[in-house]
C-alpha cells in the first residue's frame, strides 16, 4: 500500500487553486449563503438548513471533484444532487452520530470514526450508492491511510485557527487604540475571517482533499483488479489420447 505524499497534494491543490480557485469559492460560497438564507426561515428555518446540508455538501463535493478531474461544469450543479437528498441527509445524520457517540465513549475512537467517514460524502458524490454503502467504501479507502489524513487535518485546522486568532488580535489592537464601541472591531474582525476562511482556506483545503480522494480511489480500484486476477481460476488442459 502505498503512502500519500503531503507535499504532491499541496502542490496539486495550488495549481488547481490558482486555474480554477475563483469556482470553488464560488461554489462554497454560494453553498453556505443558500443555507444562511434557509436559516433565516421563521420555525422551520433550523430544521430546512439540517435537512439541505447534506445534499448541498455532496453536490459542492461533486463539483470539487470535477475541478481537481479538470472537467468543467455550471456552478448551479451543486443543486442538482437535491434528488439525493434523503440519502445524503442519512449519511450525514448516521456519520455525525456514530462519532459523536465514539467521542463521548473516548476521544480516540471518535478520531479514528471522524477519519474512517472522512471520504463518505466524496464516495456518494461520485457513485450512486446507499449512505451504507458510502461509508463502508470510505472506511475501506482510508485503511491504511488514517495518519496521513489525521496529519492533513490538523494541517487544515491550525492554519484555520491562526487566522482566527490574527483576526482576534487585530481586533484588540483596534480596540486598544482607537475609541470605538466594542461591537465594531468584532463584526469587523468576524468578517475578516470568515473572508479569508471562505475565499482562501476552505477551498484550498476540499480541493486538495478532492485530490486524495481520486488517488485513494484509483489504489483500492488498482488493489480490487489485483485480487480478481490472483483469484481467476486456472484453466485446466487435458491431453488428449489418440486411439492406437
Amino acid at each position: 500500500m502505498s503512502k500519500l505524499k503531503y507535499n504532491l497534494y499541496l502542490n496539486n491543490a495550488s495549481k488547481t487553486f490558482s486555474e480554477r480557485g475563483f469556482e470553488a469559492i464560488l461554489a462554497l460560497v454560494l453553498s453556505a449563503g443558500t443555507l444562511a438564507l434557509l436559516f433565516l426561515f421563521p420555525v422551520a428555518g433550523l430544521a430546512l438548513m439540517a435537512f439541505a446540508y447534506g445534499f448541498l455538501c455532496v453536490g459542492t463535493k461533486s463539483y470539487l471533484l470535477s475541478i481537481a478531474q479538470k472537467q468543467f461544469l455550471p456552478v448551479e450543479s451543486i443543486f442538482f444532487k437535491i434528488k439525493i437528498c434523503v440519502k445524503a441527509f442519512c449519511l450525514k445524520v448516521a456519520t455525525t452520530l456514530i462519532t459523536l457517540l465514539w467521542t463521548v465513549v473516548f476521544i480516540i475512537p471518535g478520531i479514528v470514526t471522524a477519519l474512517n467517514y472522512s471520504m463518505a460524502s466524496f464516495v456518494m458524490a461520485d457513485e450512486d450508492s446507499s449512505a451504507l454503502e458510502c461509508m463502508v467504501k470510505s472506511k475501506k479507502l482510508v485503511y491504511g491511510h488514517r495518519g496521513e489524513l489525521l496529519v492533513m487535518y490538523l494541517s487544515y485546522l491550525f492554519v484555520a485557527l491562526v487566522i482566527m486568532c490574527v483576526c482576534a488580535g487585530l481586533g484588540c489592537a483596534i480596540k486598544a487604540y482607537f475609541n470605538l464601541p466594542l461591537w465594531v472591531p468584532i463584526v469587523t474582525m468576524c468578517v475578516l475571517a470568515l473572508f479569508l476562511l471562505f475565499v482562501f482556506v476552505v477551498p484550498y483545503f476540499e480541493l486538495m482533499f478532492a485530490h486524495v480522494y481520486l488517488v485513494l480511489k484509483n489504489e483500492q480500484n488498482s488493489q480490487n483488479k489485483e485480487v480478481k486476477i490472483e483469484e481467476k481460476p486456472k484453466r485446466k488442459y487435458t491431453k488428449r489420447t489418440t486411439a492406437q
